[in-house]
């Protein structure tokens, strides 16, 4: 017997939202969906090559790297920039950003990046006033340069384009 697939109803339309930074309480409280829409928008991902870490990405990647670093943060002060609409559904996150630099370090190295399924004009406002946030957030902290892999082919381009990051 097959297994019916119920598609729910997404919301792409433009609408009222906010970005906030949250603490890793915020994402433990709501793993379950963090997790489901993490293997939904990397599910088809083309990956760029190895890791930080020597292995090949893959759709776990993000969904692992998160979870970790929620349940045994690699430095203190994680937080996490995630634009909520106004009944609190995720409309995009970047996830695992430093927000304390009491070493003093130069540079620092930020997670995942993505947002659900939404129409491109405001799919690029929610990008945009995220990656903003994240700027934001590491320069207050210190840090100088934003390290990155950008795992994925996607987020290279975005990226590559808006900030002129290299992948």
């Amino acid at each position: 017997m097959l297994k019916e697939n119920k598609k729910i109803e997404l919301n792409k339309s433009k609408r009222d939202y906010r970005i906030e930074v949250l603490d890793s309480e915020f994402v433990l409280n709501r793993w379950d969906e963090i997790k489901e829409i993490l293997e939904s928008v990397f599910r088809d991902s083309q990956f760029n090559g190895d890791s930080q870490y020597g292995d090949k990405y893959s759709s776990n990647r993000p969904i692992n790297h998160t979870w970790k670093n929620i349940t045994e943060p690699y430095q203190e002060g994680l937080k996490h920039i995630i634009a909520l609409d106004l009944d609190n559904n995720i409309l995009g996150a970047f996830l695992v950003i430093p927000c304390s630099n009491p070493e003093g370090k130069e540079s620092c190295d930020i997670g995942w990046f993505f947002t659900i399924e939404l129409y491109p004009r405001f799919r690029h406002e929610v990008m945009n006033a995220i990656i903003d946030k994240v700027h934001e957030v590491v320069k207050q902290a210190g840090f100088k340069r934003i390290i990155t892999n950008m795992g994925t082919e996607a987020g290279a381009k975005f990226l590559s384009k808006k900030l002129h990051w290299r992948a």
